[in-house]
């Protein structure tokens, strides 16, 4: 994905997925949680974490090179590339 791409998808302001290469996937679900700097190659998601009961709230920060980056889910509907990706967007 490339970074105007991504940044498309940040800007419309929806809850959003981000799936890496390695298989794992990063719930977004608001754009104060991801930053991607202007001509960034990395993209990080912040996640509010409990990773285990004794503890109440752990904030977690991935950074994520933006050429692991191989798709985005929006409201649970793929994004692609191209015509269809601009489509999603303006569908949403």
């Amino acid at each position: 994905m490339t970074h105007v791409e991504l940044r498309s998808v940040i800007d419309h302001g929806v809850p959003l997925t981000l799936f890496v290469a390695d298989g794992r996937k990063f719930d977004v679900p608001h754009r104060d949680f991801v930053w991607l700097p202007p001509r960034s190659t990395v993209v990080t998601v912040a996640i509010v974490a409990t990773p285990s009961p004794m503890d109440t709230e752990e904030n977690v920060t991935h950074i994520i090179p933006l050429l692991m980056v191989s798709s985005v889910s929006v409201s649970g509907k793929p994004v692609g590339r191209g015509t269809k990706f601009l489509a999603a967007l303006r569908v949403l």
